[in-house]
């Protein structure tokens, strides 16, 4: 036998005897003698009923370690009845039972009364409990089980009760990610104005939705927040098939206001550990049964009689709504847009920029981005790298990686096969990046390239075209690398939304076009014996760079050919039937001379196209009428156009008006 077992024998003996001598009565072992608390609670018995034999208290403190109420058992109930029984206001014929009824509710609160206790509900809790400890230390009690309390637990008023009880709305199909804790069931209580309230337990039932486990598989613990402070919490396993998903958990310091209203809501803490087959399934809480005591000491059990609420347990990312969100970015009309790109005759271009996009990080969860792929398409040219030289990514403003497709490519051609440029449709990826995206933010996304000169080592020629864009289709990809916070790869509901740039042409001589103003479009009344007639102007700027450019000064028509970006004349594009009448003139004074109008490197000059639509050659018909700028016909030398501009005209249309051919009323 050790040390220990004999000293805990020794002393079993010595009280044995002391308690033979007393009175003869005997010990009964309790359930679990090993544990702590079971002997702490034989020890009290034995010594509270010596005192009370010999007319006194006890002086040995019991260590409660939770309020004790109705309905609840153990030693730490048998210790409180037997020091009752000490003290004079215990007297069951049964003796400490272990459980805590309506006897040792009144019992208490005679002990309550008797010590200043108040108010003397029969609820054991903090304040009683610290009213025993001054009292066993001391060996003081009246030991008379009567008299009245007049201290203050924080309770006032004298009848209470429940007005309502409901569902909070906002708590429904909740998703609970694993090792997160999450509430997902609340009742939203009115309090009648008579009384505080001591909420002092809870019944919980657990119902299986499409679970197929023992919900102590997916969760560890449950909590209970009364407006949002902690007031209790028990282990999940608690909620078993034995007793079918019940338990009741009892509250500490849950105290409402009398006409106040509180929220009582139920917190799941996920295992950490959730199987990937569990994902998705549901469970029902329901609340059954809400204790409380009122300021008078009246302890009432009701049912809240509200329905069941159902949530599911998820994988992290999807519980914290993670969402990847990619949106066109803040540049996308000068960068998404169709356009000419400056490149030289003779050196690379450097940093010209052919994507913007924006990502949104929606959710809770920050979100880790290691790698990020860009697909690219051009023409004119057979691969990808004969046209480009380098890619580079930019955030925020901030370069954050780029290849070098003239040494990283070859470098990395063995373990990268997106680095492998064979054809016009090409997808590069950014990876080793070590960006974490905040949740809650929004990103601006910037891709830029490096791109050979025309006479340089590539095959960039006059015309080519390249064209990039990112979305759900990169995002499916193995070189997408995002992940949430608790390290899980983003999930295909986690990523939405697609950016494409359209296809912008390589020129080494161009000119930027800008719209100025609105178009518009004015009809003319027909007269008693005439028809409609509609009058449609375009205004727009023409800014030459690298060299002067000329614009054809031929008046516009609705067929012009734009076939391989060549055409007759500037090209309309016309709703309606009537006769046309176009013509192109300068507001700003350019040149014109051999059939062009000249705008100077650097220079900026604007134009405007008038059309008059009438009856004439043409018959007008009776509908709504537009005009729209479809192809800027122009030249890199004086004469007729040649090149057709046609990339970034879409807002080049005027409103659409109906015109009436009164000759045919």
């Amino acid at each position: 036998m050790s040390k220990l077992t004999k000293k805990f024998a020794t002393a079993s003996v010595a009280f044995a005897t002391l308690v033979s001598l007393a009175g003869g009565m005997s010990i009964v072992p309790a359930a679990g003698a090993d544990a702590i608390s079971d002997l702490q609670a034989q020890i009290a018995t034995l010594t509270a009923q010596l005192a009370a034999l010999s007319g006194g208290t006890s002086t040995t403190c019991y260590a409660w370690t939770r309020s004790l109420t109705l309905d609840m058992s153990g030693a730490d109930v048998t210790a409180l009845q037997t020091y009752l029984m000490g003290t004079g206001h215990f007297t069951f014929s049964g003796g400490a039972t272990g459980f805590f009824g309506t006897i040792t509710q009144a019992a208490v609160a005679a002990w309550q009364a008797a010590n200043g206790v108040s108010p003397a509900v029969g609820y054991f809790g903090p304040i009683s409990q610290a009213k025993y400890g001054t009292m066993c230390s001391t060996g003081t009690g009246t030991g008379t089980g009567t008299g009245t309390g007049t201290g203050s637990t924080g309770l006032t008023g004298g009848d209470g009760s429940v007005d309502s009880y409901s569902l909070i709305s906002g708590l429904s199909n909740e998703e609970v990610g694993e090792d997160d804790e999450v509430e997902v069931a609340g009742l939203e209580i009115d309090v009648e104005d008579g009384s505080d309230l001591d909420f002092t337990a809870v019944r919980l039932v657990f119902d299986e939705g499409t679970a197929d486990q023992d919900f102590e598989d997916y969760a560890d613990e449950v909590a209970v927040f009364l407006d949002g402070e902690e007031v209790g919490r028990k282990d999940a396993d608690k909620f078993n098939e034995d007793n079918e998903w019940t338990s009741t958990i009892s509250l500490d310091d849950a105290v409402a206001e009398a006409g106040s209203t509180v929220e009582l809501t139920v917190a799941i803490l996920a295992d950490g550990n959730i199987d990937t087959n569990d994902v998705g399934e549901t469970w029902d809480v329901d609340f059954t049964s809400v204790r409380f005591v009122d300021a008078n000491g009246a302890s009432v059990s009701e049912d809240p009689t509200v329905a069941v609420t159902l949530f599911s347990f998820e994988s992290f990312g999807t519980a914290a709504d993670t969402l990847f969100k990619v949106t066109q970015g803040e540049d996308e009309d000068t960068v998404n847009d169709a356009h000419l790109v400056n490149v030289h005759a003779t050196d690379n271009t450097d940093n010209a920029s052919i994507l913007s996009f924006n990502v949104e990080i929606e959710g809770t969860s920050d979100v880790d981005l290691d790698s990020l792929p860009i697909n690219f398409d051009v023409t004119g040219n057979d691969n990808v790298d004969d046209m480009v030289a380098g890619i580079s990514l930019f955030v925020d403003g901030d370069e954050v990686d780029n290849v070098d497709m003239t040494n990283d490519c070859v470098e990395e051609q063995a373990a990268n096969s997106n680095c492998t440029t064979v054809g016009a449709d090409e997808t590069y990826f950014f990876d080793d990046m070590g960006l974490t995206l905040e949740a809650g933010q929004d990103y601006e996304f910037l891709v830029k390239l490096d791109l050979y000169g025309i006479t340089d080592t590539g095959d960039l020629a006059l015309g080519d075209t390249i064209a990039a864009n990112f979305g759900e289709t990169q995002m499916d990809l193995a070189s997408f690398d995002a992940e949430d916070e608790s390290g899980q790869d983003l999930a295909d509901g986690d990523e939405t939304g697609t950016v494409t740039g359209a296809a912008s042409q390589m020129r080494d001589v161009g000119f930027d076009v800008a719209l100025v103003g609105t178009p518009t479009a004015v009809a003319t009344a027909a007269a008693a014996t005439g028809t409609d007639s509609g009058l449609f102007t375009i205004v727009f700027d023409v800014t030459a760079w690298d060299g002067s450019i000329f614009i054809d000064g031929t008046d516009p028509d609705d067929a012009g050919s734009t076939a391989a970006g060549v055409g007759t004349e500037h090209d309309l594009g016309v709703t309606g039937t009537g006769t046309l009448l176009a013509d192109i003139t300068t507001l700003t004074g350019a040149t014109e001379a051999g059939g062009s109008f000249t705008v100077l490197d650097g220079e900026t000059e604007r134009f405007q196209i008038v059309v008059d639509v009438r009856d004439g050659a043409v018959d007008l018909v009776d509908a709504f009428h537009s005009v729209s700028l479809d192809v800027i016909l122009y030249a890199l030398a004086q004469g007729d156009g040649d090149l057709g501009y046609a990339l970034n005209l879409g807002d080049f249309v005027t409103p659409s008006i109906y015109l009436n051919d009164g000759a045919e009323a």
